[in-house]
């Protein structure tokens, strides 16, 4: 092998190193439930969070998830209740601000209720879940993988820098 096909077997393999060092790695993961019934109202109620099921990067306290990187997540929230209702909207609230609104049924009779959305969040955006149903009821707590598990919130971090 010449010397030149050395030298340009070598530029090419750091070439593809730089490309790997800079590629985005994602690996953020949140699981969080409930560990008893939460009483919701037709005014809204912020979802509480009682219990890390899996968490890895992202963190948080009673109703508040905190972003730990710029980047596109993917959240999935399932819920059942004690009455079927006539509808429920789930609310994403980003840094106090509502900025989504999640319809659940319109006008059928239903107790339990999920919703996935992809998002772009930014490191340190404090993340919220509020339900409104169409009557005063309460947010069942069931295990995760039963049936209607409740509540359940999954958020995963699909791009973005952490620390892995």
């Amino acid at each position: 092998m010449s010397r030149s096909a050395i030298l340009n077997a070598t530029i090419q393999n750091q070439l593809k190193l730089a490309d790997i060092e800079t590629a985005e790695e994602a690996g953020a993961v949140l699981t969080l439930t409930r560990t008893a019934v939460l009483a919701i109202t037709t005014a809204g109620t912020t979802i509480t969070w009682q219990q890390e099921i899996r968490g890895y990067q992202i963190t948080w306290a009673t109703t508040t998830v905190t972003i730990p990187a710029d980047g596109w997540y993917i959240i999935g929230l399932s819920m059942q209740f004690s009455v079927n209702l006539n509808n429920v909207f789930a609310v994403l609230i980003v840094n106090g601000v509502n900025v989504q609104s999640y319809n659940g049924f319109g006008d059928t009779d239903r107790n339990n209720f999920s919703f996935s959305m992809v998002r772009y969040f930014s490191e340190n955006d404090a993340v919220q879940l509020s339900v409104f149903p169409s009557a005063n009821c309460n947010l069942l707590q069931v295990a995760e993988n039963g049936i209607a598990e409740s509540p359940i919130l999954h958020i995963v971090q699909l791009s973005g820098g952490v620390d892995v």
